[in-house]
């Protein structure tokens, strides 16, 4: 039977939607079949990590009927799942790129193969989350890809990725795809008032702005700063038509000292042209930033659905030349400059 949000909620899994994937590996659990790599890709802050820890729970948790079997839901009671939680379980291994790295590296993998020659300590399988797979430089690549072509009995490894595109075919072939979707904005919705109580207004806001992420929404609700800087973000960008050459660059000299936030900074500001596209088109009834109409107005009266389009295909080969390691400073004075510069907005 296909496991529905609340019910994948009230068996332990905690997850919001991705049934599919939800179904695939409890079918897997069920049969005892488990694959000896597993590889889960979908957007930023979607629920990749939050799925693979929950299936490492499951694949170590005690709770079940049979203590020899890993059970279909993880308990979240005993000792083992409160350890993986906790991050403290002896079996259970993150790999990352380091924060000081751009890739992770061939030694980290050399690390995981030798790790993943010795016995479990307390559990069923070792379990090794490689999150962000695709921040592999070539060397650790192909380094995995023996460990893949010759997996070590009871080696469990769980790689996360945006897409499966950006990993080498010899790795996709030798894991199961389970991919992620976004959810639409009612499950968001109903998860955030049913789960976390949030009241109706508030959630169809956040719900409206985490567009499909359900990760983005849960911090939204536990960190109200994070609503406080994207207003803010807003309002800067709503007022760079207005500013001068020198402000513009100070402003992108300011945002490329921060590269781990520079690519949600864009993607906010894409979503902000789309809205601004959309109201130029008729399209007010789609718009995202639903708390900001009456800017967005201003905006669109501005500049105009030709503006709007404009600045979505600047932001969009910003970031493509962020993915290609152009210097972000470079890259956001390019961006200033595409932006029309009006008298004060």
């Amino acid at each position: 039977m296909t496991v529905t949000a609340l019910e994948a909620a009230a068996h332990g899994w905690g997850i919001i939607g991705h049934e599919h994937a939800l179904e695939r590996l409890r079918r897997a659990l069920a049969s005892q079949q488990v694959r000896h790599a597993y590889l889960f890709t979908g957007p930023d802050q979607i629920g990749k990590t939050l799925l693979a820890q929950r299936f490492a729970q499951a694949l170590l948790c005690m709770g079940g009927p049979d203590p020899r079997q890993a059970p279909l839901n993880p308990c979240q009671r005993c000792l083992a799942c409160r350890k993986v939680l906790h991050g403290n379980h002896p079996d259970v291994h993150v790999v990352a790129r380091p924060p000081d790295k751009q890739f992770i590296l061939i030694d980290q993998i050399r690390a995981l193969q030798s790790e993943a020659a010795r016995h479990a300590l307390e559990g069923r399988y070792k379990i090794f989350l490689i999150l962000g797979a695709h921040e592999m430089n070539s060397q650790a690549a192909n380094c995995l890809l023996k460990t893949l072509e010759e997996p070590e009995p009871g080696v469990v490894l769980l790689l996360t990725a945006p897409e499966r595109g950006l990993l080498l075919p010899t790795i996709l072939s030798r894991v199961q795809h389970i991919p992620l979707h976004l959810l639409s904005t009612a499950q968001i919705r109903q998860a955030l008032e049913s789960y976390w109580e949030v009241e109706p207004a508030e959630a169809e806001l956040i719900a409206a702005l985490a567009s499909g992420r359900m990760g983005w929404a849960v911090r939204a609700v536990e960190d109200e700063q994070l609503l406080v800087e994207r207003r803010e973000q807003l309002e800067l960008l709503a007022r760079l038509p207005g500013q001068g050459r020198a402000e513009r660059f100070a402003i992108a000299q300011r945002l490329s000292g921060e590269p781990e936030r520079l690519r949600q900074l864009l993607e906010l500001w894409l979503l902000w042209w789309r809205d601004v596209l959309l109201m130029a088109s008729g399209g007010q009834d789609l718009i995202v930033n639903v708390d900001m109409r009456e800017l967005l107005q201003k905006q669109t009266a501005l500049l105009g659905a030709a503006g709007a389009r404009h600045m979505i295909y600047a932001i969009l080969r910003t970031l493509e030349a962020l993915d290609q390691n152009v210097n972000p400073r470079a890259a956001l004075e390019v961006l200033m400059l595409d932006l029309p510069l009006l008298s004060r907005v």
